[in-house]
């Protein structure tokens, strides 16, 4: 029996991810309790109990959390809770992996590139603007550029610049995602994208998995959506040689003790240039992964750290193991915008034995408003494989099985992954 049995979690947010959060956290007997400003949202819908408040009343959610005696308080995913949650987890004197500081370099692109660059890895090339574009500084950019905000997450703000007319018009979009009301000018990469999860347990920091991001490009003006992720990185070994120490002393430079944290980088010339990071769970579900690969079950590791302190449960020293011994894809189903009218196929996906996990964003009869965000994501599906050409035998399947249909019977998927690039 689990020696959580009982106690009473309260966790901020009810987004669908957090879901996976919920479900952990009952199989361990945990009482689970959901607070956000919506009267029904995903994770509330499977919680022991939920309440609408704002997880950004911070006095209220202090005051829920003393009414209801809760042992631990904790969210994921998104950047901008961790402030709240570190706050009520201050003032009523319980643990949270992050501090203050540590989250205040972590949510904002600038303040850690800088960091970065004092622990000598790479990073995207930056134009220096002022707040105010004016010709001088434009007449040096070389284009195409990506602009976003420096503290915004799920893709959203984030716009590919062709010329300086494309830029001039898309900073202010950029700039009103901002809550600090900046933005970031950068060069515009062709490099392969990486993705690469840390575990870090009692200041001891391990690298648990690396991903290649291979990317849709069919959306002309904003950041290409993720079509897949393959594991291992065939960078894997280049990135321990050249950048892996160097990460390892910059978070052990900030102090962090247990967490998890992603970082997403550019490979160019044998170096990752690293261009984005979060101090929490991704919404690609790294975690995932990690748990049918290496048996390392880091939500609840989480869990018990917000409830006890002690991220314990699992020994990543002796555990993690990037170099996975099967191929790996996170195959994304991505999807134009529009309304939901019918999906279909993915209870036939799911008795694929390849297939060890699927977790939708959308069902039918949801909108997909945004364009260029992670909000076009329909699903992402987990996929393991003995060799490369059984993974690619294996997507191509499930291309071949999905549907998604919007009202007037018309397709909305943009176009998946295509398997002849792991071959390349």
């Amino acid at each position: 029996m689990s020696d959580l049995k009982g106690k009473r979690l309260l966790l901020l947010g009810g987004i669908r991810l957090i879901k996976n959060i919920v479900l952990r956290a009952q199989e361990l007997g945990v009482y689970v309790i959901v607070t956000d400003y919506l009267a029904d949202s995903p994770a509330k819908q499977i919680a022991d109990e939920s309440y609408p408040i704002s997880t950004t009343d911070v006095d209220a959610v202090v005051a829920l959390a003393k009414r209801l005696k809760v042992d631990g308080v904790f969210t994921a995913y998104i950047d901008s809770m961790l402030t709240y949650c570190r706050q009520v987890c201050d003032r009523l004197n319980l643990p949270f992996y992050a501090t203050a500081e540590q989250i205040d370099i972590m949510t904002n692109k600038d303040k850690f590139k800088k960091i970065c660059v004092d622990h000598g890895l790479q990073v995207v090339k930056e134009y220096d603007l002022p707040d105010r574009l004016d010709d001088e500084k434009l007449s040096l950019i070389q284009y195409p550029v990506v602009v976003k905000p420096v503290d915004y997450s799920g893709g959203k703000g984030i716009f590919v610049c062709e010329t300086e007319k494309e830029l001039q018009e898309r900073y202010l979009d950029s700039l009103s995602y901002s809550k600090r009301k900046k933005v970031l000018v950068e060069e515009y990469m062709y490099g392969q994208q990486v993705q690469i999860y840390y575990t870090i347990q009692d200041g001891y920091v391990s690298l648990s998995a690396m991903s290649d991001r291979y990317t849709n490009k069919e959306q002309r003006g904003v950041a290409p959506l993720p079509a897949a992720h393959i594991f291992p990185s065939k960078y894997l070994t280049v990135y321990n040689n050249m950048d892996h120490q160097k990460a390892v002393n910059l978070f052990n430079s900030m102090n962090i003790k247990n967490g998890v944290l992603f970082c997403q980088a550019f490979m160019y010339k044998d170096r990752a240039h690293i261009h984005d990071i979060g101090f929490r769970y991704s919404g690609s579900q790294g975690h995932k992964v990690i748990r049918e690969l290496n048996e390392i079950d880091t939500v609840e590791m989480m869990i018990r750290h917000a409830l006890t302190g002690k991220m314990k449960g699992y020994s990543i020293k002796d555990m993690d193991k990037p170099d996975f011994d099967m191929w790996v894809c996170r195959l994304y189903i991505i999807a134009r915008r529009g309304r939901i009218a019918k999906i279909k196929g993915f209870d036939k996906i799911i008795t694929l034995p390849e297939v060890f996990d699927i977790t939708p964003a959308h069902d039918e009869g949801d909108t997909i408003t945004q364009f260029g965000t992670l909000d076009q994501v329909v699903s992402r599906i987990f996929i393991k494989a003995k060799t490369i050409n059984q993974l690619a035998d294996v997507i191509e399947e499930i291309k071949a099985t999905i549907q998604v249909d919007d009202e007037k019977g018309e397709n909305m998927l943009l176009d998946l992954f295509d398997t002849n690039e792991l071959f390349e």
